[in-house]
């Protein structure tokens, strides 16, 4: 490192904590001695057995340890700038224990075996500082305390195959939609061949950056970075820069640069326009994750772009699809291993901000796009909600009372997994439809309906009093043939198989028969055979279906348990017997009546089916405490006044859902960021 360099980085040195006790002239020999080391992107700075020759200091950029196991690498830590890596070797001289992987384009500062002894045996003091702050780390990462931090700063990109102006909006809504939904720092980096009208449309001026500018930042310092951006009034920074200015002789600084802005950021949203020179295939391979999003009308181009990213990202997991419009059946088809979701889109979007000139009103008439676009700020903050709603038959129409609530407080749900009529509901949930439209269809299953679908769907009670086909045809009414890939949101099922008894999670095929599938209580209905597998009640394995969701993806997981012990559900059975007691005319009209009518008279001792059910009961029960660690929080509605089989009780149930999810909200709201009053961000203006 010749004098110059020396003196750069020794306020840097300085600032390090494991070297911040030491004097100037002790800083300034370190600095002395210390070689400067660059690596790209998935490099390997060494690996478990090496020798331990050297420690290293992260200068810019960030690291992964893992500890390689059958060929997978378990995650112990994430390091970044300012942390020292390999310092037992140079103290123990023990070879490697770990292996550490660039995540990023890194520079670090080398400081190898032979300079580490020269520093000790010309400053004594130097050995026994430096000895004992390394003893203190070695103790630490001994003990298992090592720093795990998987959601560190992030670099996307975005590109847009569609015309300027929806690329502009889209851009804007998205920055503030991640400022919004994961409240943390976030910069809009406008790079697009329009760079600059995305500050103006926000009021803003943009500065003019050239190369001299550029090379004028301190890039040890993160906050100098407020000297090239503009704050926007929500919070949200953004930064214009043409990208001719980060090539020529900046080019080969690029990682530097994008690593300067991911210290002074957490999120960085990379806008680009769809040329792809060597400044923008650059950024995408520094990119963490990289989002691509088209219209119908540029279809061809968008087939272009998948193909480009596909061979600039050999990780596609690191892509994310965002279809602007209705779901398209040929994004499954030409794009593969990549996570995808479609957010509503009007083709009216760029006449409206060319009318009016602001990005809000371009979107004020479609609020389905604006909560297409939070979701897609979710997946990427990696904040995606997700609910798992429980089995209970006609308990069910709890849920519909907590869906109301969700969506009258602006709780979002980004993906959904159901067991039973949990599946019903999160299934009509996934399809788009609102609370309320679901509301509508539960109370319509009165007397008449239960009459005219259930009594003449009778079959010979080989494998249950009723085949089914009835339920089918009324799931149909509402799916029609859509599969999974069709549903607005991420959806799962769960069914078990009755031969094996083995849980099946349904993702895929038709939506219609995977719900019935999963609504089809033994006795009653007779199993469905699908995909080669005879399926019932997902209930019996999975009451709750958290994993399920869990496997969707989801961030933070709410679930819905209407499970209660058999004691507990003593008191609504009695109540319900007291009915029956008045006499067939006066029964209510539900599942459990229509089954016990069904019956003949020598199988219809009470006795019979309540050992039958309580048995179901007390399984479910059991279950579903079994399996609730990997909630984040868990609902669970007193329903000890009602029966699994009154679906004639749709509103009171529906309005305790109500009360309960009211009751749950302030622990929801806890742990969603976009409700955390620290560093809230305003509303778009």
């Amino acid at each position: 490192m010749n004098p110059e360099e020396r003196r750069s980085w020794e306020p840097f040195l300085k600032r390090v904590s494991i070297f911040s006790g030491l004097s100037s002239s002790e800083i300034r020999r370190l600095a002395g001695r210390m070689q400067p080391l660059s690596l790209p992107k998935g490099a390997t700075l060494y690996s478990q057995g090496d020798e331990g020759d050297a420690l290293y200091l992260v200068a810019s950029g960030s690291v992964r340890i893992v500890n390689p196991r059958a060929g997978k690498d378990e995650v112990l830590a994430f390091m970044g700038r300012g942390d020292v890596l390999g310092e037992a070797g140079l103290l123990t001289g023990d070879r490697r224990s770990v292996t550490v992987r660039l995540d990023t384009s890194c520079e670090f500062l080398k400081l190898a075996r032979q300079d580490f002894e020269a520093l000790a045996r010309e400053n004594p003091s130097f050995l026994t500082h430096l000895t004992r702050l390394l003893s203190a780390r070695l103790t630490a990462s001994g003990s298992g305390v090592l720093r795990k931090s998987p959601g560190g700063p992030k670099l996307v990109t975005l590109n847009v195959a569609a015309g300027l102006d929806d690329r502009l909006v889209l851009a804007l809504h998205l920055a503030l939609a991640l400022l919004e939904q994961t409240k943390r720092r976030t910069l809009l980096l406008d790079l697009g061949p329009d760079a600059g009208r995305a500050a103006r449309c926000l009021g803003l001026e943009p500065p003019a950056l050239d190369e001299a500018r550029l090379r004028s930042l301190d890039m040890q310092s993160a906050g100098s970075v407020q000297g090239i951006v503009q704050r926007h009034a929500s919070g949200l920074d953004v930064l214009t820069l043409r990208p001719e200015v980060l090539g020529g002789r900046l080019y080969s600084g690029i990682y530097l640069f994008l690593n300067y802005l991911r210290e002074s950021y957490d999120v960085v949203l990379a806008s680009l326009g769809n040329a792809l020179g060597d400044v923008e295939r650059s950024i995408l391979a520094e990119a963490e994750q990289a989002v691509l999003a088209g219209v119908e009308e540029s279809r061809p181009l968008y087939r272009h772009l998948d193909a480009e990213l596909s061979s600039l990202l050999p990780d596609r997991e690191r892509l994310i699809e965002a279809w602007l419009g209705e779901r398209d059946p040929e994004v499954e088809v030409f794009s593969v291993g990549v996570r995808r979701l479609a957010v509503p889109w009007s083709g009216a979007v760029g006449d409206r901000l060319r009318a009016t000139g602001s990005p809000y009103r371009a979107l004020e008439a479609q609020p389905k796009a604006l909560r297409g676009v939070g979701r897609l700020a979710r997946v990427i903050g990696g904040v995606q909600v997700g609910l798992a709603l429980g089995s209970g038959a006609a308990l069910g129409h709890s849920l519909i009372g907590i869906l109301k609530v969700f969506k009258r407080e602006g709780v979002p749900v980004d993906l959904v997994a159901g067991t039973s009529m949990g599946s019903l509901l999160g299934g009509l949930m996934a399809l788009g439809m609102e609370p309320e439209e679901i509301e509508e269809i539960a109370v319509r299953v009165d007397k008449g309906w239960m009459y005219e679908n259930f009594l003449w769907d009778l079959t010979l009670p080989r494998s249950g009093l009723f085949a089914g086909d009835a339920m089918l045809r009324f799931f149909r009414s509402w799916f029609g043939s859509r599969e999974f890939h069709d549903l607005e949101l991420p959806f799962a099922c769960v069914a078990t198989d009755i031969e094996t008894g083995e849980e099946v999670t349904l993702r895929s095929g038709k939506v219609a028969e995977a719900v019935r599938a999963s609504c089809g209580l033994p006795l009653l209905f007779a199993p469905l055979r699908l995909n080669g597998r005879y399926l019932v009640d997902g209930g019996l394995v999975s009451p709750v279906p958290i994993r399920a969701a869990a496997s969707l993806g989801a961030d933070i997981l709410l679930a819905v348990n209407l499970t209660l012990p058999a004691g507990a559900r003593r008191a609504g059975d009695a109540a319900r017997r007291r009915r029956k007691s008045e006499g067939i005319l006066s029964m209510p009209v539900d599942l459990g009546t229509i089954g016990s009518l069904a019956l003949p008279a020598a199988l219809r001792a009470p006795s019979v089916v309540d050992v039958f059910f309580q048995m179901i009961y007390t399984m479910e029960y059991q279950i579903a405490r079994s399996r609730m660690d990997p909630a984040h929080l868990v609902i669970e509605p007193d329903l000890r006044g009602f029966h699994w089989t009154e679906l004639h009780r749709a509103r009171e149930l529906i309005e305790l859902g109500e009360r309960v999810a009211e009751e749950y909200l302030p622990r929801i709201k806890a742990l969603i960021p976009f409700f955390a009053e620290a560093g809230a961000a305003p509303l778009r203006r």
